[in-house]
Order: structure tokens, then sequence, then C-alpha cells
């Protein structure tokens, strides 16, 4: 699953919600609306970045002349193993769900990521739209709301702390080999701190509700200094939604947290196998760009994509990991190339397959299908879910 959808969907996980329904649908959390001039400024900002970026910046070290012509250049037998990773990696974005979110079919849990992806990697601030459709459609599925919210943090989370940890196991790797990360331990620093900090506070929080209240009573601190500044009220919010986060994923995290984690890992190896065949299809050898390289490079892609600016981080992935590989030896042509690549089989594909599971999941549930023969049966649906 790509970071864009679950990450903006964690981050906007509501407190609660009511019940799943006898039909298994379940309402979706209620999304604060913007104007429409705030929706207009996002979508320009958005379009004026991406247009910048590769109007602007990458023209500045890398030609698309050269790069179409390394790309035409590629071999039957490469183009063949890039479109079998590229279906594998999409079939590897439903494992985390399918662990959080028990017993859930691969095809539902498919049709799900690909349609809220679409969404949140096409729409600026799309994240929110995303999670809306994830509850209609788990929903519908027959779960209930608590259990989506729950697989919705617990998936992005894992996800997040996969994206924050790569670029530490990259340059820890290279330094262990002799190679040298130059510029890119900064990254690696961030990383460090961020699953520092992070990994200690959801150790509290799991530890006892005493210390998750400690834990959110030191957030509401920090906020409502904040607050002071913007001269709004004081809130509680983040003391209550410590313990919320707590009574929700507790028992998934004990009882399914290594089963969660191999499944973000695998993911995450599925698309970055997708890169490095992406890379060396483009004419660019181990010995130009080494394998280690390739996965720094990869690793501060995708963390330059952690910030929303753009859509699916279109634009800021892309100079990210273009830059990355030419700085490590790779010629400018190459490396457009292989980002090219790269962003045609993950970033579109899901697009066009989200248009095509929408209209079947809509078709499907007009016809009753998901009432019939839901993933979880009423009886198993918790009374306060």
């Amino acid at each position: 699953m790509s970071g864009a959808a679950d990450s903006a969907a964690a981050s906007r996980v509501p407190s609660g919600g009511p019940a799943a329904s006898s039909r298994g649908s379940a309402s979706p959390p209620a999304v604060k609306k913007r104007s429409r001039a705030y929706r207009v400024g996002g979508a320009l900002l958005s379009v004026v970045v991406i247009v910048a970026i590769f109007a602007g910046v990458i023209p500045q070290f890398a030609n698309y002349h050269d790069a179409w012509a390394a790309l035409v250049a590629m071999s039957p037998a490469w183009a063949v193993a890039i479109g079998a990773a590229a279906v594998i990696n999409l079939a590897a974005g439903v494992w985390g769900f399918q662990a959080a979110l028990p017993p859930l079919r691969f095809r539902h849990g498919f049709m799900e990521i690909q349609a809220s992806t679409a969404v949140a990697t096409t729409v600026p601030a799309g994240g929110a739209l995303a999670l809306g459709l994830t509850y209609r459609m788990f929903g519908s599925f027959g779960f209930s709301n608590v259990a989506i919210s729950t697989a919705v943090v617990t998936t992005g989370v894992w996800n997040l702390g996969a994206k924050f940890g790569l670029p530490i196991v990259a340059v820890v790797l290279m330094a262990a080999t002799g190679y040298s990360a130059g510029r890119a331990v900064g990254a690696a620093l961030i990383g460090v701190v961020l699953i520092a900090v992070s990994g200690t506070v959801l150790w509290l929080i799991f530890r006892d509700e005493a210390s998750a209240r400690r834990v959110g009573r030191l957030g509401d601190r920090i906020l409502n200094w904040v607050l002071r500044f913007a001269r709004k009220s004081e809130s509680h919010r983040v003391e209550h939604a410590a313990l919320h986060f707590r009574e929700q994923t507790a028992e998934i995290v004990h009882e399914r947290g290594w089963l969660l984690t191999a499944a973000v890992l695998a993911s995450q190896l599925a698309l970055f196998v997708l890169v490095v065949f992406c890379v060396r299809a483009v004419g660019i050898p181990a010995g130009q760009v080494s394998f280690l390289e390739v996965l720094l490079s990869f690793a501060i892609a995708r963390l330059a994509g952690a910030l929303p600016v753009t859509p699916g981080g279109l634009g800021s992935v892309d100079a990210a990991f273009t830059g990355m590989l030419i700085a490590f030896g790779a010629t400018s042509s190459g490396a457009l190339a292989a980002d090219l690549v790269w962003r045609a089989t993950t970033y579109f594909p899901p697009i066009v397959i989200g248009i095509v599971t929408y209209l079947l999941w809509k078709r499907s549930l007009a016809k009753g299908t998901y009432e019939k023969d839901p993933d979880v049966r009423p009886s198993s649906v918790p009374a306060d879910g």
C-alpha cells in the first residue's frame, strides 16, 4: 500500500463511531469540510509545485530526451520482469490490512486499497476523502468502525515506521560495508530521532494506562502552549486520543504485531525489488550504482515524500530519487529514466485499477453481494463496534 494513502488515513482516525448495522456497513468518520477556495488553492499549489519540479528543477541535472532514449533501449526481458514485480507490489499492499483486519479477503482488500489510493494520490489532501471511502468499503464487507479504525491506525503507524527507519538501515549497511553515505547521514539521523521518539511514546502508551495518560497530558501541555499563541481555548484531546489509541490497538499489537510487522516489511521489500529492477533495466549497472546505494536513494526519496505537499509525493520523490542516483554515479539520463519507469509502474496503475475496482464495488453493493456474503458475519461484530 502506498504511503500517501495509509499515512493520510492514520492521521485522521476518528475517536469512535456508530456500530455496524446488520448489513455490515459502517458510517464513515466525520470529515471537516474545507471551503471551496481552500480546496482550489490547495490544488493550484500542488500543480505549481509539480510543474516547478518537473519543468524547472529536474531539467537542471537531467534531460528528458536522453531519458526517453534509455527507456526505448530497455530489453523485453527487463520489461517483463518489471511488469511481474509491479503486479507483486500491488498485491503486497493488501497484506498489512489482512494482518490487521482478519478475516479480510484478499480481493476485498485489493479493491479497497486500489480505490482509496486512487483518491489519495490524485486529489490534494485526498487522504481525508480516501479515509471516508475506506470506512464505506470495509464497512460494506462487514467490519465495524472500531475494527476499521484499529486497522487504519496500526498499518499507518507501521508503514511510517518503515519509511522513517529505512534510511537508518541503509546508512548502517553502507557504513558496515565501507561505503560513504555522504549527506544522507543527515536524513538517517532525522530518522533515528523520529524512530526513537515515536518508539518511546508507543512503548509508554502500551505499557499501562497510567503511562498513556502521562504521555497524553504532556502532549496536551505542548498543544495548549501552541494554542495560546493562536488565542484558542485549551484542549485535552491528546490525552483522550492516547487512551483511545491504546484501547483500540493494544489487542492487535499484542496478538498480531509480529504478523503485521512481517506483512509491512514484505510490502516494502516488494516495492524495493521493483525499484532495483527499474534501475538495472535502464542501464545503470551495479558497478556504477551499487545495491546499497540504490537502497539509500530509495529510502531518501520515500522520506522526501512523507510531507504531503503534492498527491502521492509527485515531484518531490522524483527529484530526490533522481538526484541521489546521480550523486552516486549514475548518468543523468539513466537516473531520470529509472525514476520514470518506477513512477509509471507505481503511480498510474492504482489510479486506473482503482477506478475499475470502485465501479465493481458499487455494482456488487447495489446487487447486495456483500450483504449476502460478508467477510465478517453479524454475530462476530462487536456490539460496541
